[in-house]
């Protein structure tokens, strides 16, 4: 006899956390439903997004405490895709600060789409840069709406689902479980597969959280700011050409033309103020997050001031300069590169051309391709000119530290 959920959890039971995600219609919110039997889960019946928040469903099944996560698509009618995915980053990124880890994730696709396209492909492209490739394995792909095709439509779109690797062919050989959506007991057949599983995190929550990326950074981030620059491109090429067209209907005097070029431009001008707005909103995050490392770098430094100059306050220097002239080349990087995620990635790539030209200067040097200690000390002096001194703190470099490093290579 199967277990069946019940509605409430259980305090001392063990919490199973699975986000569900897909486009719009395709039957997120009806899984949640089916299987947790919550009377709180608003189902959509059209294209029309009936979620747009990022909200959770529990219940208590086979001893554990579930948590569904119900996620809106990428294609979500209210939201734009760079508030949908600065919504899902945020909460995956406050989850897993606050040990919230994920046991796997649910995407589900409709078999009554006639293909894959437009933002079906696109929230696909995003679901996978979102996951990375380890977590794959904690993923199962879920068709739905059986119902809505016969039998042999169905089964011939699921084939190319699974073979087609721009689909879910790569994921599949990656270690992705594709299931079908038909009923409760198949539902619930997907809650089994993340009971006792070692919950692993995503990609964008390790460059968030671990890596210390900010969104634009992320692989998620960087993909959506494509798309927008695409766009951008794109009405403004559109709008140019309008333009031609209008003058030469102005010449030839057809109003009727006139007056439908018009209304072209009007509507390119809105999509690429939409499409502004949300470049907008990803330059606002950067700006935001650059406030919160100046504001940091400030009260750092003040610290710094304060300890050196205050009344029976002394920092040992010369120790702290001579255990760094004491480092190899690659224990001295080691030391920085633990520390690079304290300061901007502007700052980062800086850090790391001038340790690859450092480097480079040091092989062509040393026919063996050992580092010398000179090494180490000519990359300190070289940190030390193009980097500010609350920067060189956050590396892990005291300061103020000593110039004269003895810059030969003996």
């Amino acid at each position: 006899m199967t277990a069946e959920p019940i509605s409430e959890v259980i305090p001392t039971a063990p919490w199973v956390l699975i986000a569900v995600m897909g486009v719009t219609g395709a039957g997120k919110s009806t899984f949640i439903q089916t299987v947790s039997q919550s009377t709180d889960v608003v189902i959509g019946h059209g294209l029309e997004s009936c979620t747009s928040e990022i909200t959770g469903h529990t219940f208590h099944y086979k001893g554990y405490n579930i948590n569904l996560i119900d996620t809106p698509g990428f294609n979500d009618t209210h939201k734009s895709e760079t508030e949908v995915l600065k919504d899902i980053a945020e909460w995956l990124q406050v989850s897993y600060e606050k040990d919230q880890r994920l046991h796997g994730v649910i995407y589900l696709h409709s078999v009554n789409n006639v293909r894959m396209e437009g933002s079906a492909l696109r929230n696909l492209r995003m679901f996978q840069q979102l996951c990375g490739e380890e977590p794959l394995k904690n993923v199962i792909l879920g068709t739905t709406f059986w119902g809505k095709v016969d039998q042999k439509t169905g089964e011939d779109r699921e084939a190319e689902l699974q073979e087609r690797p721009e689909f879910w062919g790569k994921m599949l050989q990656r270690g992705s479980h594709m299931m079908r959506l038909t009923d409760r007991v198949s539902a619930l057949q997907m809650v089994d597969h993340f009971l006792g599983r070692k919950p692993v995190p995503l990609e964008i929550q390790r460059e968030m959280v671990e890596q210390d990326k900010r969104l634009i950074e992320t692989a998620a981030g960087k993909s959506v700011n494509a798309e927008l620059q695409r766009l951008e491109k794109l009405h403004k090429k559109e709008l140019a050409q309008i333009r031609d067209d209008y003058k030469a209907a102005l010449e030839e005097k057809d109003h009727e033309l006139q007056q439908l070029l018009a209304q072209h431009q009007e509507k390119h001008d809105r999509d690429l103020e939409r499409v502004y707005r949300q470049q907008e909103q990803l330059r606002a995050e950067r700006r935001a997050e650059d406030r919160k490392r100046q504001h940091e770098f400030e009260v750092h430094f003040k610290r710094l001031e304060d300890l050196s100059q205050g009344q029976g306050q002394s920092i040992d220097w010369e120790r702290q300069s001579a255990e760094l002239q004491e480092m190899s080349f690659n224990e001295l990087v080691g030391k920085i590169r633990a520390n690079e995620i304290k300061i901007t990635a502007e700052d980062r790539d800086r850090v790391e051309e001038v340790i690859a030209q450092v480097q480079k200067r040091s092989e062509l040097k040393s026919s063996s391709g050992r580092k010398r200690r000179g090494t180490a000390k000519f990359l300190l002096a070289a940190l030390k000119v193009i980097l500010p001194v609350a920067t060189m703190g956050f590396l892990g470099v005291p300061i103020p530290f000593p110039f004269d490093f003895g810059l030969s290579d003996d």
